[in-house]
């Protein structure tokens, strides 16, 4: 069996660990889609982008030895998109390089992680080969654009083979896209392994409780700051450090840990070694999103064995389960938060417990990346035998 894999560094937190699992498992090809803006995101530094479009070995960019240990270089692709926009001739002829390129080293199955882009629909070529992961069954509220809605329905009308990364929303997604149950199937994430080897970065804050991640609307940072407002009454000792790039979209004079120096705000892009600090340095890590799917910062977390208290929408509740790996509290619900803040500050020895849990259940248990590529690989082997009928 040979696969390609193709993705985008956003992804490669959660893609460079099952590509490795999966390499020891099947014959696969590693496509990374990166542009100028991309090029250092996640676990993916590269310096700098030919000016030319095309396809290129993981060889040209001696910068990526550093994955060698995790995953087969030699069989690792950068896909250089040079064009500012997805329309841009540069691009679209690099997309069709790359559909090429799969088509004669004759893969079986092509794996995306992503429903493509307008600039990329040539990737459309290989449909018939194609199982896609999504990433978010139904779009975050602060991501529901007209745009994002087209890419949708062109990859739900095109494509046949789709992996959900938890059960929660699967039968909303069914509903949602008038789906046939058979083309849905189930995976999960694991921990964020490769932050493990990263070196961390010492904060120079200490005894916070940590949100981290971009910053936007559906990620209910106002609720968790009227919060803090409390936490900190009964422990003045304690701050909220708030790290992620993105626009602030609400005031933050409205609360006194703001202004007597409770909230420390990191309000850019943080590296590795500065992102591993401040989780391995935290207390523990607070989600207190409005609306979401699956959480890549609760993997993260878990990767350095750090409890989450994570809100009850999405799949949330069945990566943190209450009580023991975190805690789940309502949306929105800002008492209950800070209530929910203040038992595991006043009670480390179950912030311990929730650690040694993380530890053990992720390491070589059902949620390891091991046990995660025997699905996928399983995956795909129906697929392939669904195709030779």
């Amino acid at each position: 069996m040979k696969v390609a894999y193709i993705s985008t560094p956003h992804l490669a937190d959660c893609d460079i660990p099952l590509i490795g699992e999966l390499q020891k498992k099947i014959n696969l090809f590693y496509f990374l889609k990166v542009s100028e803006s991309t090029k250092r995101l996640t676990l993916i530094k590269i310096e700098s982008l030919n000016k030319r479009g095309g396809v290129y070995p993981a060889s040209d960019f001696p910068e990526l030895a550093y994955l060698a240990n995790d995953i087969d270089l030699s069989k690792t692709y950068i896909v250089n998109l040079p064009g500012k926009h997805d329309w841009s001739i540069s691009n679209l002829l690099t997309i069709f390089r790359m559909v090429c390129i799969i088509l004669h080293k004759k893969i079986n199955i092509v794996h995306l992680t992503w429903p493509p882009r307008y600039g990329e629909f040539f990737t459309y070529l290989l449909r018939t080969r194609i199982v896609i992961t999504m990433h978010d069954p139904l779009p975050h509220s602060s991501e529901d654009t007209w745009l994002n809605r087209l890419h949708r329905d062109v990859c739900f009308r095109l494509l046949n083979d789709f992996i959900l990364l938890n059960e929660t929303q699967k039968e909303d997604f069914i509903k949602t896209y008038h789906m046939g149950a058979k083309r849905v199937v189930l995976s999960h994430l694991s921990a964020y392994t490769n932050l493990q080897n990263i070196k961390p970065q010492k904060p120079d804050v200490s005894n916070y409780v940590l949100f981290f991640g971009g910053i936007s609307s559906h990620k209910g940072i106002e609720y968790l700051c009227e919060a803090m407002d409390k936490v900190c009454k009964k422990h003045p000792d304690v701050k909220l450090v708030v790290a992620g790039k993105g626009k602030i979209y609400f005031d933050l004079n409205q609360y006194a840990i703001y202004s007597n120096g409770h909230l420390v705000l990191l309000n850019r892009y943080l590296d590795d070694t500065e992102l591993v600090g401040l989780i391995r340095s935290s207390l523990f890590v607070v989600c207190p999103y409005v609306d979401a799917t699956q959480s890549g910062v609760i993997m993260s977390a878990f990767a350095l064995n750090k409890p989450v208290i994570a809100t009850n929408v999405g799949a949330l509740p069945s990566m943190v389960k209450n009580g023991q790996y975190g805690t789940i509290v309502p949306p929105k619900d800002v008492a209950t938060l800070a209530s929910a803040i203040n038992t595991l500050i006043e009670n480390p020895q179950k912030i311990e417990a929730m650690m040694a849990n993380i530890e053990h259940d992720y390491s070589e248990g059902k949620y390891s990346w091991k046990a995660i590529a025997q699905g996928i690989t399983d995956i795909y082997a129906k697929k392939l035998s669904d195709s030779n009928k």
